[in-house]
């Protein structure tokens, strides 16, 4: 029988691959730390002596050709060494380990010398190892032993890590490393690692053997390890240590919304609420000298802090309503605004995320905040202070959208600007004209825990979550009620988003229309000889109708890239871009039956076959009833106001509708003054603008009123009133109705709570009151506080 082997070279290769850089080789050894319970973790990155000295040194020995140079230049060696170091107690250590270091010494006897000089040395007071521990758990490698005993009654660990694979960080950073562990009450056991004898690629990794001896305990605790790394990989200097370990990487590993004791709360900007101090556990030491700071964001960043999004998901309720999942505070430091709270609850957040509440609960709970920053007004208030430079490099540092942080600790570089996108926000914001909401201007962190969110899951290169169900509704949860958000309160008065979220619909909409149509002229074509002589009329209709609706969507077509080229006013793009989304998902349906009846009516010419021939007939006609109201929007009359009569526009409408109506089992009712009689009623408006904007608010209805909320035996119903004498067209509907939390944001370009809902029909709607003077406003609540209506107002000319 045949099996795998394999060669030790493996491991290298595989270190090499998961640990991508120095700063993650330390982070991983720190997770183990922290995994063994242990409260803080010292580091002491020991090099008193140049890399360069010791390549020098070490090139000399293995270049001596003879024993009396080599016991020559040895002499040399340690005296270039000891003068090299300044300071009295680290040239007493470097004596003490030269010491061993003679004349008679060979060649490799000198290089594992003059490598121990520097190090680095990670020591934790954790849970430690025992023999049997270090035997059969720490080398065997992808062995997570800690996730087994996390349930323990006596532990109350953070499980930081749990593939196994942080001991590979020991080759990383050098190629000679000793693990000393013990555990309360027992002695001590060391394992010195060579990995250079991984290198022989003749050796398979189990002809590598290591001795695990007994020996003191390096440090007066009851249990713990210590890890000492040396003949180090990498020149390691204090300025390494100061910016790029410390600087660079480990304030990035705290979350920046947590205080920490390295920084004075108090000192924060007043305006930002404080949190517990709680001092990040990391000591970080050069050659034994004083810990170094690990600050969090400072104070020349935090008093320029322009908005919070905060965020709190919990499937199990929040403050003590179960009912309520999903709460956001949204606080504008610079206007002075009170906090906008909005609540959410297990029926909103489900069907805006297409998610059933079994799904939701998968994630468990979650926090999530977002800290925006305009990097133009930054510029302009930092540079009045005199500390823009300062300013921007601290927000250089902690941009890069929403870092993940499980249990205190940020995976990988989630959240880093240079790293990897992961909610998209870069591409979104090119999509919105460089919108301000993107990686280079916020600051974020999601918070989850291993013992709250299981289905959340790291990555083995540590760079990230592993796509998974849960993980793509935390993202779509972020998005939709964070970010989406976010935009939309910042840029409510900029019209670059708007025309932008437009300009999506409109370049995609018409090839994929015409693509729509010409399945059903081919079907038509396939089998117009095939269909009996009494319903040739029919089709040739449809026929008919279909190439109006062709050429119709060419018109359109020109007249979205006319005012795209010009960039004039907001509401015609957007009338040929929701134009061209609503007879998109008209046709979507309607060409696909008329293919399916085709062919069913080749096959079966039943009376019931023929009826529903005519019935799609009439269905087409409507929907070029429909475009014919919106003829004015094209390029010759664009911006026509003229005197028509309304009541008659929204029985078009309606009728245009009745197949939808009748689809969905809705009622529609048009009432002029409360009554069913309809009698003209003339406005002086855009006719197209006037269609557009009733066409949205019934889409609007149709939509919700399909989603419940209707008590059993209530039909369906959507009510349009036409007032002469107040001048108001108000529009109510039966279904579940706004809550009162979107109240403000309801006609906010691109607010929806439908799932992937564009969020302008609403918004277009208010555009086109907009521009005749006139407002679209909710009408009053129902007695259950949500709104389910809305009231035009006409022109008063």
């Amino acid at each position: 029988m045949a099996n795998f082997s394999v060669a030790a070279r493996t491991l290298i290769h595989l270190g090499a691959e998961l640990i991508t850089s120095d700063e993650v080789a330390i982070n991983e050894l720190v997770k183990n730390a922290f995994d063994a319970e242990s409260k803080r973790v010292r580091i002491n990155v020991f090099i008193p002596i140049s890399h360069s000295l010791i390549d020098e040194c070490i090139t000399k020995i293995f270049n001596s050709d003879s024993d009396n140079t080599l016991q020559d230049n040895i002499v040399k060696i340690k005296k270039s060494l000891i003068d090299s170091v300044a300071e009295p107690a680290t040239l007493i250590k470097i004596e003490k380990k030269l010491s061993s270091l003679s004349s008679s010494s060979n060649k490799d006897e000198a290089r594992r010398v003059i490598e121990s000089l520097n190090y680095i040395c990670i020591e934790d007071s954790g849970c430690g190892m025992d023999l049997m521990t270090l035997e059969s758990v720490f080398l065997a490698i992808g062995t997570p032993s800690k996730v087994n005993t996390e349930s323990t009654k006596d532990l109350n660990r953070k499980i930081l890590g749990n593939k196994g694979i942080g001991r590979l960080a020991m080759m990383r950073l050098g190629d000679v490393a000793n693990v000393t562990s013990w555990t309360e009450g027992a002695e001590a056991h060391e394992i010195e690692f060579n990995w250079r004898m991984f290198d022989d690629p003749t050796k398979v990794i189990t002809d590598i053997q290591f001795d695990i001896q007994p020996t003191s305990c390096p440090r007066p605790t009851p249990s713990g390890t210590v890890i000492t790394i040396s003949a180090l990989k990498s020149s390691w200097t204090e300025e390494k240590v100061r910016t790029k370990l410390v600087g660079d990487f480990f304030r990035r590993l705290q979350n920046p919304f947590i205080m920490s004791l390295d920084e004075d709360a108090s000192e924060k900007n007043p305006k930002i609420k404080k949190t517990t101090a709680t001092g990040f556990p990391i000591d970080v030491h050069i050659n034994d000298g004083a810990r170094i700071p690990i600050e969090g964001m400072k104070k020349v960043l935090t008093d320029l802090v322009q908005a919070d999004m905060e965020l709190w998901f919990d499937p199990m309720g929040i403050g003590g309503f179960p009912k309520v999942i999903l709460r956001t505070n949204l606080t504008d430091y610079q206007r002075g605004n009170e906090p906008e709270i909005t609540s959410r609850s297990i029926k909103e957040v489900t069907h805006a995320l297409s998610a059933n509440l079994e799904a939701l609960q998968k994630i468990g709970p979650i926090r999530a905040t977002i800290r925006w920053f305009n990097r133009d007004r930054l510029r302009q208030q930092a540079t009045l202070h005199g500390n823009w430079k300062a300013a921007k490099s601290e927000l250089d540092l902690w941009c890069g959208g929403i870092a993940i942080y499980r249990d205190g600790f940020r995976i990988g570089f989630s959240g880093q600007s240079t790293g990897e996108d992961w909610l998209g926000l870069d591409s979104s914001a090119l999509k919105r004209g460089g919108f301000a909401v993107n990686r280079i201007q916020t600051v974020g962190a999601l918070e989850i825990s291993r013992a709250d969110n299981p289905g959340l899951v790291d990555r083995s290169n540590r760079e990230g979550l592993i796509e998974s169900s849960e993980a793509n509704l935390v993202r779509d949860m972020l998005t939709k009620f964070a970010i989406d958000e976010l935009r939309r309160y910042i840029g409510h008065e900029g019209q670059e988003e708007k025309k932008a979220r437009l300009d999506d619909i409109v370049e995609s909409a018409p090839a994929t229309i015409r693509a729509r149509i010409l399945q059903a002229e081919q079907g038509l074509t396939s089998i117009r000889a095939k269909v009996p002589a009494d319903v040739q009329e029919s089709v040739q209709s449809i026929a008919d109708n279909l190439h109006f609706i062709k050429n119709e969507v060419t018109r359109f077509e020109e007249a979205s890239k006319l005012a795209t080229e010009r960039r004039e006013d907001i509401l015609e793009l957007a009338g040929v871009g929701t134009v061209m989304s609503g007879v998109l998902h008209e046709l979507t349906r309607t060409t696909g039956h008329t293919r399916q009846l085709l062919q069913k009516l080749s096959k079966d010419e039943s009376p019931a076959t023929k009826a529903l021939l005519i019935k799609l007939d009439a269905e087409i006609k409507a929907i070029n009833t429909r475009l014919r109201q919106l003829d004015p929007l094209t390029p010759s009359g664009r911006h026509r106001k003229e005197v028509f009569d309304l009541s008659a526009l929204l029985n078009t409408i309606v009728e245009g509708y009745g197949a939808r109506f009748e689809r969905h089992n809705i009622i529609p009712e048009l009432l002029i003054s409360g009554e069913d009689n309809i009698r003209p009623v003339e406005v002086n408006m855009v006719r197209g603008f006037v269609s557009l904007a009733i066409e949205n608010l019934i889409t609007n209805s149709v939509y919700w009123v399909q989603q419940g909320g209707i008590p059993t035996g209530i039909d369906r119903r959507i009510t349009l009133e036409l007032d002469p004498e107040s001048r108001t067209l108000t529009l109510r509907d039966n279904g579940p109705g706004i809550s009162p939390a979107d109240k403000d944001r309801i006609f906010t370009a691109g607010f929806s709570m439908r799932p992937k809902g564009q969020g302008l029909g609403l918004f277009i709607a208010a555009e086109v009151a907009t521009y005749h003077n006139a407002k679209l406003l909710l009408d009053s609540a129902d007695d259950d506080g949500r709104y389910r209506g809305f009231v035009l107002e006409l022109p008063k000319e």
